[in-house]
């Protein structure tokens, strides 16, 4: 029997990694977590949309709210884009008055996060709260500058692109482009999950120690978000059933989706871990 084990070391990984899962209360803590980012998810859309404001290509910040809510499921994306457009019309205003108090609110799925991946790599927070704070206040930072970059990246990438199309001889330099252009933006997002998966816990190891799990968050994640958009527009009748909440729903199953998908991603770290 344990020839047989050993000779299927991937059954016996996932196996380990679907018992730490069943400990953790992974869907438990996924719906926590997935609960406090549908809570920050228009407060950190706003705080983004003041720090566009200061900028001095302010009038991207439509184009970019676009980019974003793309991303999102189909039924929720004019919901969120014509809420969070029709509070940041006045966002010098807002910057002057309300920033930190939505930076805050923001903050709260990092911080629910960073007790999550604490359960799953089973560390205690011996942290104080206001450097758990800050940590997630840095971190709230980082990801607006790396969603800030992507973005750039797209919009320098759809200037090339426009360029490159009334040049019929430079096609394949279009199509150089939009792979780089791919390439470097999942390269991004990887980085960004990377620093989340290895700042937040109360837990100190080398950077490659988180790599695999966030490289099945970031593939895992892209494969799942465009499996439940296909189902929402295919399958599913979300509107019929929950008539205007549809929406919220449709956004609360993608966020359940996609915090699930990050704990397992940080699981599979703990068992790599666990197993070595």
């Amino acid at each position: 029997m344990a020839q047989r084990q050993s000779r299927f070391p991937l059954a016996r990984f996932l196996i380990l990694v679907g018992r730490r899962a069943r400990e953790d209360n992974l869907s438990g803590l996924s719906a926590q977590t997935s609960y406090y980012f549908a809570l920050s998810l228009f407060p950190a859309l706003i705080v983004l949309g003041a720090v566009v404001g200061m900028l001095p290509f302010t009038q991207l910040w439509v184009a970019i709210l676009r980019w974003i809510t793309h991303y999102l499921p189909p039924e929720s994306r004019e919901i969120v884009f014509q809420t969070v457009f029709s509070l940041t019309k006045g966002r010098k205003q807002f910057l002057s008055l309300g920033l930190l108090g939505t930076v805050w609110a923001a903050m709260g799925a990092l911080m629910t996060f960073t007790s999550a991946l604490n359960v799953v790599y089973k560390v205690s927070e011996t942290r104080s709260y206001l450097r758990r704070v800050a940590l997630s206040a840095l971190m709230f930072i980082v990801l607006i500058v790396m969603l800030l970059a992507t973005f750039g990246l797209f919009a320098v990438g759809d200037k090339v692109d426009h360029w490159a199309a009334s040049k019929v001889q430079l096609g394949l330099l279009t199509a150089a482009a939009r792979l780089i252009r791919w390439t470097v933006s999942l390269a991004l997002i990887f980085l960004s999950t990377l620093i989340l998966e290895h700042a937040l816990p109360n837990l100190k190891r080398a950077w490659r120690w988180a790599a695999p799990g966030t490289a099945v968050t970031v593939l895992g994640w892209l494969l799942a978000t465009d499996g439940f958009n296909f189902y929402v527009r295919r399958v599913a009748s979300y509107n019929r059933t929950y008539g205007v909440l549809g929406a919220f729903v449709i956004l609360m199953v993608w966020a359940y989706i996609t915090s699930l998908i990050a704990l397992i991603g940080a699981e599979i770290n703990a068992a790599l871990h666990e197993g070595g």
